[in-house]
């Protein structure tokens, strides 16, 4: 999904002719969709679904192979995407992997926006690396770019609370509650009357943000068995020079692991994660069973750091990180 960011209009098709020039074994769809001022969110969502809806109905296999009591999904299907598109891939993969049925298997992310809901960033670190930015300026002008974006482009701020836009809710809880929606501009003075009375009742029965205790972020446990999902592979790609969005890679990526683990323990009754003290009163059989969860669950995300920007442009290191993202989609897909 292209990336659509100012000053990325030339890297939708660069992407895009770089996957068609490696000849991969597979047929290649750009799902275009519609954002800004007049389309905003929901309706990049919409149109990515729509997208997908056409390829499963005209690109996949309709039959499911059943064998020995396990089904293996004939019509496998890679989603992959960057910035604002990475986001919609990124919903795509957690939403459309159901079991047993054609699918989504694997999503390769590069600089996802998973997390409208919290843009900030002190310019300095970087997650929980302690990596140090070098171009703070820079970092602080890409938190202001996305803050006046998502202005634009949201017209309620529970609009990008929606884990559909904002896909790191779909593993953790947003850490805050929604903010009040702006007043709207009366068109004449009994409407700017209604105004001031309202703004004076909000006055009296909400608390300030002063007030108001900031919310834990916890975890979710998605999928739910009772959706029948099977979580796909994720390759993620991030780069320091961007700290905000390599500090929502990296966590989004811990999460995934994180849900990988608990998926793959539903079966020995939903074992949770457990944390290192609770690994040191496991015997040395259980202790090895939940290491080999979190190596597994490794491999079924996989993050690489950049020292740079880590998009997929049209650099040499650019073009490389793409040709790397198309042999792991390919190797995927198998």
């Amino acid at each position: 999904m292209p990336p659509s960011l100012t000053n990325r209009s030339h890297a939708d098709s660069t992407t895009f002719s770089q996957l068609r020039e490696l000849k991969l074994p597979f047929p290649i769809v750009q799902l275009n969709y519609r954002l800004g001022p007049s389309h905003p969110y929901p309706t990049p969502i919409h149109d990515v679904l729509r997208g997908y809806d056409w390829v499963k109905e005209h690109l996949l296999p309709k039959r499911i192979i059943a064998r020995l009591g396990r089904s293996e999904r004939v019509g496998k299907v890679a989603v992959c995407g960057e910035l604002l598109g990475g986001g919609l891939a990124a919903m795509l993969a957690l939403t459309e992997c159901r079991a047993g049925q054609p699918g989504i298997v694997a999503a390769a992310l590069s600089n996802p926006i998973v997390d409208w809901v919290d843009l900030e960033d002190d310019g300095i670190t970087v997650g929980k690396t302690g990596r140090t930015n070098t171009a703070p300026s820079a970092a602080a002008a890409l938190t202001t770019q996305l803050h006046g974006l998502r202005g634009k482009v949201f017209r309620k701020p529970e609009h990008y609370f929606d884990p559909f836009a904002s896909p790191m809710l779909f593993l953790r809880s947003p850490g805050g509650a929604i903010p009040p929606a702006p007043p709207e501009i009366p068109v004449d003075d009994m409407g700017h009357l209604t105004q001031l009375d309202r703004e004076d009742f909000r006055h009296v029965s909400e608390q300030s943000p002063e007030d108001m205790t900031p919310q834990k972020r916890t975890a979710k446990r998605y999928p739910s068995p009772l959706l029948g999902l099977r979580l796909p592979a994720f390759h993620l790609q991030a780069g320091q020079s961007s700290p905000l969005l390599c500090s929502q890679t990296e966590e989004f990526t811990q999460r995934l692991r994180q849900a990988h683990v608990r998926q793959a323990g539903e079966a020995d009754f939903g074992r949770k994660v457990l944390e290192e003290d609770e690994l040191d009163e496991m015997d040395g059989g259980e202790r090895r069973e939940v290491v080999q969860r979190e190596l597994e669950a490794r491999k079924r995300a996989q993050l690489s750091v950049s020292r740079d920007s880590g998009l997929w442009d049209d650099s040499v290191a650019g073009r490389a990180r793409v040709a790397e993202m198309a042999r792991w989609v390919g190797e995927a897909l198998r």
